[in-house]
Formats: structure tokens, sequence, C-alpha cells
């Protein structure tokens, strides 16, 4: 963090098999708050430790998305982006299946994990997700609806995607969705240069 030019950390959201929001890692994420640090956490690949997904061909495919959400709500769960509100946390890939579940989880998930200060919506709120998504106008209206334009940065996966499309397209896609000029203005050329701090 001390090295001239670092913004942020990238931290893996699968720690040999452990939930990177175990106590354990406590001492990271007050280090993270201490110096108001963006926090990109990306999945290891690991299908969720589940042979549910990982037995059925899907590790990569379904497993990746899964792990954003675990992610999201372990983080929830922990009361992690609550108590230390500093850090500034970059999920990809828009989220996984986040942004569909959130009334689902303010309404039966905090029976589930009680004791939370708020309730889980506002918690994944707090954080920005990336427009990763293969394209998918679905997916990407969906998260646009659940977290504001303000909250998606541009994503590159790079190199993952350009096994899948060309790399422009990674980007192009977002302008033809129909959006507002002005939300697709933000989404492309101004809130991860805002995140980053970086002039624009």
């Amino acid at each position: 963090m001390d090295a001239a030019g670092c913004v942020g950390v990238n931290m893996n959201i699968v720690c040999l098999n452990r939930s990177v929001a175990e106590t354990e890692f406590e001492p990271i994420y007050q280090e993270m708050n201490r110096r108001g640090a963006i926090l990109f956490v990306h999945p290891t690949g690991t299908g969720i430790c589940s042979p549910f997904i990982v037995d059925y061909g899907y590790r990569a495919s379904v497993g990746t998305s899964l792990e954003d959400a675990t992610f999201v709500l372990h983080m929830i769960a922990k009361q992690i982006p609550y108590r230390y509100p500093n850090i500034k946390f970059v999920v990809p890939h828009l989220g996984g299946p986040i942004p569909m579940l959130l009334n689902r989880l303010d309404k039966q998930g905090q029976p589930d994990v009680p004791d939370l200060p708020e309730p889980p919506s506002v918690t994944a709120r707090r954080f920005w997700y990336d427009t990763v998504c293969y394209g998918s106008k679905a997916a990407f209206t969906c998260a646009l609806e659940a977290f504001g334009a303000d909250h998606l940065v541009t994503g590159s996966d790079y190199p993952v995607l350009q096994d899948y499309e060309a790399y422009k397209e990674t980007f192009a896609y977002i302008e033809r969705l129909g959006l507002a000029q002005a939300d697709t203005d933000k989404i492309l050329h101004h809130n991860a240069q805002a995140l980053f701090g970086f002039r624009h």
C-alpha cells in the first residue's frame, strides 16, 4: 500500500478453503479501514467448495458468481462493511445473484442472521460492483436497479474474457443496453475514476 501509485489491493474470496470473512482476517480489514483502502475481491475458482457445483462441471461458469455472492453474504453476516466503513469494496461480476436477492435477504434473511445493525440490502449497497456479465442485459439491468448507477464500475475480467469475446466488447455492450445516457456516462467514464481518486 505504501508503494508509489498503489491505489488499492486485491484479495481472493476464499483462502485455503476458508471465507475471508473469518475472524483471523480481521487485522487486514482493520488496517485497510485505517488507510481508507480500496479492496477488490475475486473468486478463486473453488465453486464455493461445493460438490453440487464442482462435480457437475459448473465450477467456472457458475461457481465464480456464487463465490461473489457468498463474499457479500459473509461480509453482511460479520458486519465488516458496517464496522469498517472506510474500506471501499469492489465486487466483480455484478455481485453474482445478489441483486435479485436483496428483498428476500431483508425479509427472510434477517431472522436467519439476527442482530444485524442494518438491513442486508443497505450493507450490500455499500459495495461497488463491476460490470462483467458476458453482455447480459438482464443481469446488468437487475444490478442497476438494485445498486444504482453510482455503484457500478467498469470491469474487464482480464484476461479471462478474451477467451469468450473481443476485449473491446467487454465495455462496448454497455452502450447498447439502452440506458439513460447519464447512467452510461457515469458507468463507463466517471465512477471508477472517482472511486480510485483519478482526475477525470
